[in-house]
């Protein structure tokens, strides 16, 4: 499949790159500064890159233009970070500009060929089972208010013109925290997650949980810290396998990860 990848020279986005091209994609890069690139990943990675195009991932033009010139087919947004209190969100910034971009790339291709797109944030948009409400109400608000503005433009998106999927991540981790730039992967490393859409998957209720008034914060605390870190390696494996596959499983939905850490 033809990829368009948005946040490449980032913790996740850099282990994508190895992971899509092992899947068999053609991969294009939208990037700031593509000279920060050739610090990250080795010349022989760089060189199975399709495409590498200059712009800004809050811009709907250059992504448009990315997709129209490579006749992308998905995209894997990475980009963006939280930022720090006072300055302007980013993360719903990118959201609108990938899907006000993709929209209009599909209606100009017609049925049949909407993109599909996966779009990253935050753990706090899922259903936090058995409460009726979700993580994020018991998250501090400026940990919460990029991924709720997120949520809210991505979700009042018909899957009829996107077919879109928010990854709902939680704290991921370095298989190798030593790494030094990426080589290419000869072939996928199964990334051996467990999946869930809306909640999620294997969520248990610590004897925290039972504790009054603070117990149910105290319980999400230790999802969003504990059970449902990953790392970013298996989480770039699950991102490429299922564009790979190119299935309706997670269109529309807000995927939760698992990771079973063997401890």
């Amino acid at each position: 499949m033809r990829i368009l990848l948005l946040g490449g020279t980032g913790n996740l986005g850099r282990r994508l790159i190895p992971a899509l091209l092992s899947h068999n994609h053609t991969l294009t890069l939208l990037l700031r500064n593509p000279s920060k690139l050739t610090s990250l990943i080795t010349p022989n990675l760089h060189a199975l890159i399709s495409a590498i195009e200059t712009g800004d991932a809050t811009d709907a033009a250059a992504i448009k233009r990315t997709l129209v010139a490579h006749d992308i087919e998905a995209i894997i947004n990475v980009a963006g970070d939280q930022v720090r209190s006072g300055e302007e969100w980013v993360l719903p910034k990118i959201a609108k500009a990938v899907t006000e971009a993709a929209i209009q790339v599909s209606e100009e291709r017609g049925k049949g060929r909407e993109l599909r797109v996966w779009i990253t944030c935050g753990l706090g948009i899922a259903a936090y089972p058995g409460t009726g409400r979700l993580i994020q109400d018991f998250l501090p608000k400026f940990a919460t208010q990029q991924h709720n503005a997120t949520l809210e433009i991505v979700e009042r998106i018909p899957v009829s013109s996107l077919r879109w999927s928010l990854l709902a991540i939680a704290m991921m981790y370095p298989l190798n925290a030593d790494q030094g730039p990426y080589s290419p992967i000869t072939e996928p490393k199964p990334h051996g997650l467990q999946v869930g859409a809306g909640s999620p998957p294997r969520w248990k209720d610590h004897w925290l949980g039972k504790l009054w008034w603070v117990g149910l914060y105290l319980n999400v605390w230790r999802a969003v810290l504990g059970d449902y870190c990953t790392h970013y390696e298996n989480v770039a494996d699950f991102l490429a396998e299922d564009v790979q596959r190119d299935g309706e499983e997670w269109v529309g939905k807000r995927v939760v990860l698992w990771e079973d850490w063997g401890v």
